[in-house]
């Protein structure tokens, strides 16, 4: 029974050290798509932490009538260039926050003057990798018992799967939520052109025939103006 309970001990702080990291590697990690208007350029604020790792990744999936192409920028809290891409259609990019504050990151459409564009783009922040270090060195201080660490292995490449397919059924889910989209999009933009056509050509029916009811009561009215005009011809 002791025996028992020191490997239910054992396996519940394993269980806590595994939340623990899992917090501290992934610190925000959120997937967005956005409308960029013609014109305008849309911007986000996301407070980071000095050498905390900072990844961006973003791709315009629908670009209008015209090129998929918009400018992205990233600032530091200072308001410094970090990352300039120009017309780019997609990016990816890595790199360590210098400094602790509000970082921005925007995307422009000012390139274009009527299409308006729908980018997804994903923002990860993860910890430091001297924090990530003291964590490893401080589960390996902890597991010095053989069968120990056989359980803990198990336990841990069991819920690495298991993050690892939710990320990428979320990952799925999201493609397949920018997919219809930017479908519903187009499927609306479809629609007013076809109710404007339809209401021109409605017109012009409605016209035509005004006007060929009118012609021929002129040609059978023997006092009209219309009958003296065309009895001149």
């Amino acid at each position: 029974m002791f025996q028992i309970g020191c490997y239910i001990s054992a396996l519940l702080v394993l269980l806590l050290l595994k939340d623990l990291e899992y917090s501290q590697a992934e610190l925000y990690n959120k997937q967005l798509t956005i409308f960029a208007e013609a014109g305008r350029q849309e911007c986000y604020h996301q407070p980071i932490a000095a050498s905390e790792n900072i990844r961006i990744d973003y791709q315009v999936i629908h670009g209008g009538h015209g090129e998929p192409h918009v400018n992205f920028n990233l600032m530091d809290p200072g308001r410094r260039l970090l990352i300039t891409d120009v017309k780019q259609e997609k990016g990816s990019h890595n790199l360590v926050a210098s400094e602790t504050g509000s970082y921005k990151l925007c995307f422009d459409n000012t390139i274009s003057s009527f299409n308006q564009k729908i980018v997804a783009f994903t923002l990860a922040v993860t910890a430091a990798d001297k924090d990530q270090e003291e964590l490893r060195a401080l589960g390996k201080e902890m597991l010095t018992d053989y069968q120990f660490d056989l359980a803990y292995t198990s336990i841990e490449n069991y819920i690495s799967k298991i993050r690892v397919n939710f990320h990428r059924s979320r990952q799925t889910q999201d493609f397949i939520r920018t997919i219809e989209a930017r479908d519903r999009h187009f499927a609306e933009c479809n629609f007013e052109r076809v109710n404007i056509w339809s209401s021109v050509q409605l017109l012009a029916m409605i016209i035509v025939g005004c006007m060929q009811v009118i012609m021929l009561r002129s040609i059978f009215s023997l006092s009209g103006r219309l009958y003296m005009f065309w009895k001149r011809f």
